[in-house]
């Protein structure tokens, strides 16, 4: 049985310290973009396993590999392994008698060494020959195994899914079709498309080529060649293109065989072989895992979110919340703060009295008070309309974005969402007590002077009165227009405009700093809103955002990091 991702694998030897060290940066980018891709809501089961067999297949020995004859029903590929083995391993037949089970050839004496990688692999043991028991032995590596696996198109659908537990575990692939199905479009379409670009080592075999004319032989060898040029087009940087070779396995593997013979004769050691068909098929899984959230590699890399977006979504969305806030209606509060905070220093005797009674009056705290003012917040609006200002900033976004990263993103910026981490950002944004209201050291000296004012008032008031009442002597001067004026009204008018002064001057300065007061919370509720708009909006968006560069640049790291050679 094929060993599925539950179950526990064998227990190989440790890996070679130099394949390891080989690997480790091909390894890495394999880590790095399954991280990545879970992020961005990328299915990383494929993935996952190939780290996994990897992991398991590196443990094994360093000078065996794997070769699989995969094909459909009837090509010849058990006539094929036998004309090449020089006896009868797998028994060739329209319908194959061996279920879901591959049929292995080992050389003689290698069946123990490789006992554990065939167990790994799911071949029967049973089907193992010991040494001694194989015919004439191909010169072959002294660990090759040959892998006759379930027909492709088999009428068992568990032929199938064996076909494709296996593959990704092989090291090598002789594709077997014949002048029947060598245009299949299950073979074409469906297996060579996904499995040229990551298997290392790869052959393409024209079966019973004794059956057409050299022209034939040749033109359809032609055709399936430019196919395997269209199926590998695109195909990551580093991937081999398999050779396509006519052969025949009739009459006992006399004809045709050279060119399979050679490919196996070529001297190619195994740890490369291996180490091709591991980094082949990591650049694939991490293309392919880029592919899936929207990623081109050869391409500059490019954010979910642009720039543009998310400077509207921030100023569309800061807004929003700000006119609920009423930044405009804060600086009357902090400018009016400040004014009575004047008032009961600078305003003399009465400023005081009149300063006690507005606050006494609750009317202080409506119109002059901006933290109370702040905290009312809610009552004036909600951050509905921040929301849908973010929505509609981030919209075309949404519809560009791949479908696992579209999901997450829709799931963080849901309207409701949106709507309560704005709510909350605002809270944050005011939470800063503001502070007591500015004063200043001329405020007591135009106090003191309103006072003195008052005090001349006073007494203006009573000379009059006395004047008025028994003709107290009081001199008089003569003004333009009006005439003689009697001191005594003379005095109260100039204490009253004396008064009207001062007021004016203290009210003035008051402003002036209320003014700047005012536009320093202003300031600072802004910016707060900017930031907690930005940390509430683009905090996931950020994660999404690092996930999708880590992936970019796995993707196009693995053309340096996963060299085959």
């Amino acid at each position: 049985m094929i060993p599925t991702s539950t179950d526990a694998p064998p227990r190989p030897a440790a890996p070679g310290v130099a394949e390891s060290l080989f690997l480790d940066p091909c390894l890495a980018r394999l880590d790095a973009a399954i991280e990545a891709a879970g992020t961005l809501g990328v299915a990383t089961d494929e993935a996952v396993q190939v780290r996994a067999d990897a992991a398991v297949r590196l443990g094994f020995p360093a000078d065996a590999f794997v070769i699989a004859l995969v094909g459909g029903t009837g090509v010849g590929k058990s006539s094929l392994l036998n004309a090449l083995v020089g006896s009868e391993v797998s028994p060739a037949s329209a319908r194959r008698p061996t279920t879901a089970t591959p049929i292995a050839w080992v050389p003689g004496g290698a069946s123990a060494a490789l006992r554990p990688l065939l167990d790994w692999l799911g071949a029967d043991p049973g089907v193992v020959p010991e040494p001694g028991d194989e015919g004439t032995e191909p010169a072959a590596p002294a660990r090759l195994a040959i892998l006759d696996l379930p027909d492709l198109d088999s009428i068992e659908l568990e032929h199938r899914r064996r076909v494709d537990a296996i593959l990704p575990r092989v090291d090598a692939v002789i594709w077997v079709t014949d002048p029947e199905k060598y245009h299949d479009a299950l073979l074409h379409d469906e297996i060579l498309r996904r499995w040229l670009p990551r298997l290392g080592r790869q052959l393409l075999v024209l079966n019973k080529a004794d059956r057409l004319s050299a022209e034939d032989g040749e033109r359809l060898r032609g055709d399936l060649d430019r196919d395997v040029v269209r199926l590998t087009h695109g195909a990551p940087s580093g991937a081999e293109r398999p050779a396509v070779v006519l052969a025949s396995a009739a009459g006992g593997g006399a004809v045709g065989l050279s060119a399979v013979r050679s490919w196996l004769d070529e001297g190619v050691e195994a740890k490369v072989v291996v180490r091709g068909r591991l980094t082949a098929t990591i650049r694939d899984v991490i293309a392919g895992l880029a592919r899936a959230a929207g990623i081109a590699p050869a391409a500059a890399a490019a954010p979910i979110l642009g720039p543009a977006a998310r400077r509207s979504a921030v100023t569309d969305a800061s807004a929003a919340l700000l006119r609920v806030v009423g930044v405009a209606n804060l600086r009357r509060q902090a400018i009016g703060a400040t004014r009575a905070r004047a008032r009961a220093r600078g305003a003399g005797p009465l400023g005081g009295i009149t300063s006690r009674l507005i606050r006494w009056s609750g009317r202080q705290a409506r119109v002059a008070d901006p933290g109370a003012y702040l905290a009312r917040w809610r009552e004036r609006g909600t951050a509905g309309p921040a929301a849908g200002a973010v929505r509609a900033a981030i919209a075309e976004s949404l519809r560009t974005a791949a479908p696992g990263t579209r999901r997450l993103l829709a799931q963080a910026t849901t309207t409701a969402e949106l709507e309560r981490g704005l709510g909350s950002a605002v809270d944050r944004a005011i939470a800063a007590d503001p502070g007591e209201p500015p004063t200043s050291a001329w405020w007591t000296v135009i106090g003191l002077a309103q006072t003195i004012a008052t005090g001349a008032l006073v007494l203006s008031a009573v000379w009059v009165f006395l004047w008025a009442l028994i003709k107290f002597p009081a001199d008089s001067v003569v003004l333009p227009v009006i005439g003689l004026v009697p001191m005594p009204f003379v005095a109260i008018v100039v204490t009253l405009v004396a008064g009207y002064l001062l007021a004016r001057l203290l009210g003035a300065h008051a402003g002036w700093l209320g003014r700047r007061w005012a536009a320093h919370l202003a300031d600072r509720v802004r910016a707060n809103v900017r930031s907690e708009v930005e940390t509430v909006v683009f905090g996931p968006v950020d994660r999404l955002e690092a996930a999708h560069r880590s992936l970019w640049t796995a993707a196009r790291g693995a053309a340096a990091d996963c060299r085959s050679g």
